[in-house]
């Protein structure tokens, strides 16, 4: 098994489009187009060389607005949770998804 480094970064994007988890069934991915990040202080920063790029992003689906949200902001505080797996931190006050 694979140990990722303890990690947070900051981000913020535009959401290109959601899909569900496909194992995970209280998440979505959202696959955001980021277009801003900055690291955390005390954690290692995964993330920030992501800048420019589009990554899927898996969001607790609860804390998603229903329907199509394709081109609104998210603002969130991300981490690696894995191999190939980032994941929007459910309970930071860094959380925000809002039409463009």
């Amino acid at each position: 098994m694979v140990q990722v480094a303890e990690n947070r970064t900051d981000i913020e994007g535009a959401i290109r489009s959601r899909t569900p988890h496909p194992s995970l069934n209280s998440y979505d991915v959202l696959a955001v187009a980021v277009d801003g990040a900055r690291p955390v202080e005390g954690y290692a920063d995964l993330l920030s060389a992501r800048v420019g790029s589009v990554l899927d992003l898996n969001v607790k689906r609860s804390l998603l607005p229903d329907g199509d949200i394709d081109g609104w902001r998210i603002t969130c505080r991300a981490y690696m949770g894995g191999p190939g797996e980032i994941f929007a931190e459910a309970d930071s006050d860094r959380f925000t998804v809002s039409r463009p």
